[in-house]
């Protein structure tokens, strides 16, 4: 009589894969459903507004006179070509 095994293993294994799965999934919904709904929750802080810096800065009077600002680059590229020279001598 030939005896042949049947495979009991591969399928065990396939239930303890199905049933990670499950439970990652279970985990899944379970962190998005509860972790967004508790952060909803939370008091949220409310802005106040003032409504005179909404037009500060916006008028065409207030754009030009920072166009006719002196123009401080020079300054900074002076400054930043002496940092330069002092790493170098580092």
């Amino acid at each position: 009589m030939d005896y042949q095994p049947t495979e009991q293993g591969s399928s065990a294994k396939i239930s303890y894969i199905v049933g990670a799965i499950v439970v990652i999934v279970v985990l899944a919904l379970w962190y998005f459903y509860f972790a967004q709904k508790s952060s909803v929750n939370m008091e949220t802080p409310t802005a106040t507004t003032q409504t005179s810096s909404l037009t500060n800065g916006n008028t065409t009077a207030d754009i030009s006179a920072d166009l006719n600002q002196p123009d401080s680059s020079s300054t900074l590229d002076a400054d930043a070509a002496a940092a330069a020279g002092d790493l170098q001598g580092l």
